[in-house]
């Protein structure tokens, strides 16, 4: 195999050059400052620099991750083909599905578990329909914080300030040392919509709302749906 490093992919061609929020939002303006004598230059200026430039940026960006996943899986996984990609319904799906989402988010840890989901699905990771869709779902309306608190529940043990708050604790509920692990991340009663978020989702166990002891309080409270979902959103090069 070639040391040579890949190339940048290119930006994803579309024939329009603009997305819909761009269009939606000049329309917008652009019929308000019909009703402002001289105003209609300065506001389609505005638009086009600082709403529809952006949103640009961002499409071209997530396409070009995307495309470096691909390369990267090709170069790490014997045998992927990326042209096969291509005739892949499942992934195309799961393409369009993330790019919707992709859009609306500036956080980079959402956007890197829609491209892991991307990727996973790329690599033969398959989930049913149904799942897949709720694991698209969830990773839309969660925050960054669900996915953290997510990832502590699933291995307590991995996470060096939980261990630090259970450090010679007897007895007591995980929600108290996940806050005291956590704390600063997320406003006051936040963690408990965190909890009952996965919860409801069936993520979690819910154990981690009530007392326990001993080696309980580092024990996984994930579900086997919890454990596939992180799988989902996780690198597929792990």
């Amino acid at each position: 195999m070639s040391d040579e490093k890949p190339k940048r992919i290119e930006p994803y061609p579309q024939e329009d050059d603009r997305s819909l929020p761009y269009h939606v939002a000049r329309t917008a303006l652009d019929a308000g400052a019909s009703l402002v004598p001289g105003a209609g230059y300065a506001i389609g200026e505005l638009v086009r620099h600082f709403i529809g430039e952006p949103l640009e940026k961002r499409r071209e960006e997530w396409f070009a991750s995307l495309g470096e996943g691909v390369i990267e899986l090709q170069g790490r996984l014997e045998g992927f083909d990326p042209a096969s990609l291509s005739g892949n319904e499942e992934f195309i799906s799961a393409v369009y599905e993330t790019t919707q989402h992709a859009m609306k988010t500036h956080h980079a840890e959402k956007r890197e578990a829609l491209r892991n989901a991307v990727l996973n699905v790329a690599r033969g990771y398959s989930l049913d329909e149904v799942e897949r869709g709720a694991f698209m779902s969830v990773i839309d309306r969660f925050s960054p914080f669900h996915l953290t608190v997510l990832r502590l529940l699933a291995d307590p043990t991995s996470h060096a300030g939980y261990m630090r708050a259970v450090h010679n604790a007897v007895m007591g509920s995980r929600e108290t040392y996940i806050s005291r692990a956590l704390h600063g991340q997320a406003n006051d009663g936040a963690l408990g919509r965190v909890l009952d978020d996965l919860r409801r989702e069936g993520l979690t166990d819910g154990s981690e709302r009530g007392g326990v002891s001993g080696t309980a309080l580092i024990a996984s409270a994930t579900t086997p749906s919890g454990n596939r979902f992180l799988r989902f959103v996780s690198s597929p090069t792990e």
